[in-house]
């Protein structure tokens, strides 16, 4: 096989990579030099957390006249947005701290939505 010039494939486009250096980067795995991706985490707890569950049970709170639960259900989500940024600066521990109170909480308001 003919060896294409430095940087083209056969196609004509760039390539970075040598073609025998293929075996090697994948060796490597697809954790070299990627840092961590706690954002995405961080980014999907903040949604979840905040806007789909805390959010309606606020609202139920809000429409069956319960405060308590109100309360409760705005604690876990001030707890919930917190995790998210613990976690986004890379604090372990204070974020499973933070999503233990937020799921505290929220089974608090949930309970006193049903009864």
């Amino acid at each position: 096989m003919m060896r294409e010039s430095l940087g083209h494939d056969e196609y004509g486009s760039a390539n970075p990579f040598d073609p025998d250096d293929l075996a090697q980067l994948n060796a490597m795995g697809p954790v070299v030099g990627s840092g961590n991706d706690f954002e995405k985490y961080a980014v999907a707890v903040i949604i979840v957390f905040g806007a789909l569950i805390i959010g309606g049970l606020m609202a139920a709170s809000m429409a069956f006249g319960h405060r308590n639960g109100f309360l409760f259900a705005l604690g876990g989500a001030t707890a919930a947005w917190i995790s998210g940024n613990a976690l986004l600066l890379d604090r372990p521990r204070i974020y499973a701290l933070f999503v233990g109170i937020a799921a505290v909480m929220l089974i608090a308001s949930t309970i006193t939505l049903v009864t």
